[in-house]
C-alpha cells in the first residue's frame, strides 16, 4: 500500500485524477448501498477515503475543496435517509439520490478539469521565464567557464615562456663565465620550456579544431618501442626519472603525430602532480579486448595524489579540473585529457586510469591503440 501511495504521489497528474474518481465513485456506491441497504448511517465515514487521497495527491487547495463537496454530499445523503416522510416511495428517493451523485460527480469533473486546466495555463505562462533564467544561468556558467579558462591559459603561458625567457637572459649575460655542463642544462631547461609552451598551443588549436574541421588522420603501422623511445627522447623532466618497460618487437598502427601528443600530455600531467625526485613509469605491451581485437596497451604511471573515485568521470571533459587543483597551485587548462580521448578514440582505441584516490599511491592513465602485423612504415626524420 505504501509503495502504492508513492507511486500515485510521482504519477501523471492524468493517471492521478483517474485514481482519484474512481476511487471516488466506488465510495459513492458503498455510501449508498450502507444507508439505503442496510439503514448503517456510520457509512458517512467513507468519505474520509477521497479525502485522504486528494490530500496525498494533489495541493492543499484542491484537498480543502474536495472534502468541502464531500461534506455537501454527506449532508445531502443524511437528509434523504433521515426525511423520507417528502418522499411517496423508495424509488422516488433512489431517483433524487442517483441525480444528487451524478451531480457532484459533474461538479467534481468540472473542478479537476478547470484544475487541470489552469495548471497547464501556468505552466505555458511560465515556460518563457522559464526558458529565461536557463538562458541567464547557462550565460553565467559560460562566463565563468571563459574566466577561468583564461586565467588558466595565461598562467600556463606565461610559466613557460617565463622560464625560457630566465635561461636565454642568462646565457646572453653571462654566457662567457658559464662552463658547458651548465651552459647544456640552461638550454636543456629553455627547450623543455619551449616544449611545454608548444603542446599548450596544440591543445588549444586542436580542441578549436575538433569542434570544426578536424584534421585528417594518418594512420600508419610503428614500431612501438623505437617511437615510445624517440618521443621520450626529446622530453626534458629534470626533476623526475623517466622509466621505461616496452615489450620489443610490437607494431601499432596509429597517426605518429597524434601519438606523439598524447604521451606528451600524460608524460606532462604525471611530471606536474608527482612529487619531486619520483618516478614516472611508461610501460606498454601487447594486449587484447573483449572481442579478441589484438591491441597494444601504454600505460604512464606516477606517484601523485591519486585521484578521487568520483572525480574519475569528469577527466576527460573540456575545460574539467579537479576542485583541489583549482584551489591549490597546480596550474592546467582542463585541455589535455580530453584531447587525449579524442585522439585516442579516433585512432580505434580506448582511454582509461586507474587510481585508489590516496596520495603516494598515484594514477595509471592506460590507452589501448590496434595492433599490427604489417612491418613499419619508413620513419620520417622527426617525431
Amino acid at each position: 500500500m505504501i509503495t502504492l501511495s508513492f507511486w500515485l504521489r510521482q504519477a501523471s497528474l492524468r493517471v492521478r485524477i483517474s485514481v482519484f474518481l474512481c476511487l471516488t465513485l466506488l465510495t459513492f456506491a458503498l455510501i449508498a448501498i450502507c444507508l439505503f441497504v442496510f439503514s448503517d448511517p456510520v457509512a458517512i465515514t467513507l468519505c474520509a477515503l477521497p479525502v485522504a487521497l486528494a490530500s496525498w495527491m494533489f495541493p492543499s487547495r484542491v484537498s480543502f475543496s474536495w472534502a468541502a463537496g464531500l461534506l455537501v454530499l454527506a449532508a445531502g445523503l443524511l437528509s434523504l435517509k433521515l426525511h423520507t416522510i417528502f418522499w411517496p416511495d423508495k424509488t422516488a428517493q433512489g431517483f433524487a439520490l442517483g441525480i444528487l451523485v451524478i451531480l457532484l460527480e459533474l461538479c467534481c469533473f468540472h473542478f479537476l478539469a478547470f484544475f487541470v486546466d489552469t495548471t497547464a495555463k501556468a505552466q505555458v505562462r511560465s515556460h518563457p521565464v522559464s526558458l529565461q533564467l536557463t538562458r541567464a544561468t547557462e550565460q553565467q556558467q559560460l562566463e565563468a567557464m571563459r574566466d577561468q579558462f583564461l586565467m588558466s591559459i595565461s598562467h600556463e603561458l606565461r610559466t613557460p615562456l617565463t622560464e625560457v625567457k630566465g635561461y636565454v637572459n642568462l646565457l646572453l649575460e653571462y654566457g662567457d663565465k658559464i662552463d658547458s655542463s651548465t651552459r647544456t642544462t640552461f638550454l636543456q631547461s629553455a627547450s623543455y620550456g619551449c616544449d611545454e609552451f608548444e603542446l599548450i598551443i596544440a591543445n588549444m588549436l586542436d580542441t578549436a579544431r575538433l569542434g570544426t574541421s578536424p584534421r585528417p588522420l594518418r594512420n600508419q603501422t610503428l614500431p612501438l618501442e623505437t617511437t615510445i623511445l624517440e618521443i621520450c627522447e626529446n622530453i626534458h623532466f629534470p626533476e623526475h626519472t623517466l622509466q621505461l618497460d616496452l615489450q620489443p618487437d610490437l607494431i601499432f598502427c596509429a597517426d605518429r603525430q597524434q601519438f606523439r601528443q598524447i604521451l606528451r600530455n600524460l608524460l606532462s600531467n604525471a611530471s606536474k602532480y608527482s612529487p619531486s625526485s619520483s618516478i614516472i613509469r611508461v610501460s606498454a605491451s601487447e594486449w587484447e579486448d573483449e572481442s579478441g581485437q589484438p591491441l597494444v596497451r601504454i600505460c604512464v604511471q606516477d606517484t601523485g595524489a591519486g585521484i578521487p573515485p568520483d572525480a574519475v568521470a569528469l577527466l576527460f571533459q573540456k575545460f574539467s579540473r579537479l576542485p583541489r587543483d583549482v584551489q591549490g597551485s597546480t596550474g592546467g587548462t582542463g585541455l589535455g585529457l580530453f584531447i587525449c580521448k579524442q585522439f585516442v578514440e579516433g585512432m580505434g582505441g580506448r582511454i582509461w586510469v586507474e587510481s585508489e584516490g590516496s596520495a603516494g599511491q598515484g594514477s595509471c592513465f592506460y590507452f589501448t591503440l590496434p595492433r599490427s602485423v604489417d612491418p613499419p612504415h619508413a620513419q620520417e626524420a622527426e617525431i
